[in-house]
């Protein structure tokens, strides 16, 4: 398989809408409720964490399946990057939901642990620890995009595989303008606290 084709493939793997498409199930559009996103924070909110935990690992699947079919195919380095980031950008962009899809965090941790297992086990730590402690997915999110960034160049991984990290970070953080507003504002949503009714 041509390596365009695999990049092609991984787009549109990235891009399957799955937080729409189990919202709908039950009856719900996430891009209708709570914060419009269709990522795996809205939908633990809207549709309870068992379903919101689905989404995640759907969405983390779209990242490492991509990544895992360029390694079989042994691909070079930068070919196997230009899977992950198709895959990430097509969960961002997605054509099936008028491209704009969700965040990027899920995907781009199922693509890092298909680049190197070390700095995607090694985010995905940093992010549930900031999560546990501050209460904040958002704030988990922001600090594990630094730090699988910082871990690729710590480890020593090929140049390709530091790029990777750079770009999806700042993409990572730059879609979470929006949450590091109202983060300053004190308006951020908990994890695990309800917003209060109006």
């Amino acid at each position: 398989m041509r390596p365009e084709l695999v990049c092609l493939l991984a787009f549109l793997v990235g891009a399957i809408p799955f937080g729409l498409v189990i919202g709908k199930l039950k009856g719900i559009d996430l891009r209708e409720k709570g914060s419009g996103n269709i990522g795996a924070t809205n939908a633990m909110r809207q549709l309870g964490k068992p379903l919101g935990a689905l989404v995640f690992v759907l969405d983390a699947l779209k990242g490492g399946l991509p990544v895992f079919l360029a390694h079989r195919l042994a691909l070079s380095p930068e070919w196997v990057v230009g899977a992950g980031f198709a895959a990430v950008f097509g969960h961002i962009y997605s054509p099936f939901v008028r491209f704009r899809g969700g965040k990027g965090v899920a995907t781009a941790l199922g693509v890092l642990l298909g680049l190197d297992w070390r700095v995607g086990l090694s985010a995905f730590g940093v992010f549930v620890v900031v999560v546990a402690v501050t209460d904040y997915i958002s704030v988990g999110s922001i600090a594990a995009a630094v730090a699988q960034a910082s871990l690729f160049w710590v480890l020593g991984d090929p140049p390709a595989l530091k790029l990777f990290g750079a770009v999806v970070g700042v993409f990572v953080i730059v879609r979470h303008r929006s949450n590091i507003q109202r983060l300053l504002k004190g308006e951020e949503s908990h994890f695990r606290k309800k917003p209060s009714s109006p």
